[in-house]
């Protein structure tokens, strides 16, 4: 059955600037409801010298937690998993998951042992369940990351007597393709708002937008890190989704949409 289709968008004009697949659901999310909706990524994920993540696997016994934030580092991981035969290691080994679309991609790896997700799709949420816990002091934990990523997390479980092994895997880096493209339609005046996934698309975006028309270029931002991010670099921040899913981001604008129609 086909999703309910609605006007509540009608005749916003939005840039998505997720890359690739995880932007097309929002896209089409945000042309359901009737807003034309142009797919921009400005960045695009490149990966890192998998080396040290299959050194990793191979001792992959000595871990007791996996920690995974992202789509992109469950793809990594598995990689290495499969290429090194360690799936039946991996299936038993407890997890900490961030994100409800990052505990869908582990899921459907069949990783399901011991997950521990917080409702808040937040480093600071996960730390407090894991300080709940009575299995995290002296635990080795592995964390397939990107690149630069906030050290929140592996420095609050270290805090709590854990041994963290950060593995950065990917880097998020800027699509000069999708920025010139971007930076077209800021300037005709044909954006009413550009959706913005991460901290690293926040400075892609401000490397595209030429810097008079940053302050006025509204921004839809996913969870508060983001928002937190994009104010810092200037831009009003017209949505801030509470609920980091991509249903919840659409609901969000909605709502702000329908406020101000």
């Amino acid at each position: 059955m086909r999703p309910a289709r609605s006007t509540a968008l009608q005749g916003m004009r939005i840039a998505v600037t997720r890359a690739g697949d995880r932007g097309s659901p929002l896209a089409d999310a945000l042309r359901r409801h009737g807003a034309t909706v142009h797919e921009l990524p400005l960045t695009r994920i490149e990966s890192l010298d998998q080396a040290p993540l299959h050194g990793a696997v191979r001792r992959l016994a000595t871990y007791e937690w996996v920690l995974l934030t992202s789509v992109n580092a469950v793809a990594h991981l598995a990689r290495a998993v499969a290429d090194g035969g360690a799936a039946v290691i991996m299936a038993s080994r407890r997890l900490a998951v961030v994100g409800a679309t990052t505990a869908r991609a582990a899921d459907a790896q069949g990783w399901r042992e011991t997950t521990v997700q917080p409702e808040r799709h937040l480093a600071e949420a996960m730390l407090d369940l894991m300080a709940s816990r009575s299995d995290v002091e002296g635990m080795r934990m592995l964390y397939p990351a990107a690149a630069g990523a906030r050290d929140v997390l592996p420095e609050g479980l270290r805090a709590l007597g854990a041994i963290v092994h950060v593995i950065p895997v990917y880097r998020s880096a800027p699509d000069p393709e999708g920025q010139a493209a971007l930076r077209v339609l800021v300037q005709r005046g044909e954006l009413d708002l550009v959706t913005v996934a991460a901290p690293s698309a926040v400075d892609a975006l401000l490397d595209a937008v030429p810097a008079e028309y940053a302050r006025r270029l509204p921004v839809a931002c996913i969870g508060p890190v983001t928002a937190k991010a994009a104010r810092t670099a200037g831009f009003p921040v017209k949505v801030e989704s509470t609920a980091a899913t991509m249903e919840g981001w659409v609901h969000s604008i909605i709502a702000i949409a329908r406020r101000q129609s």
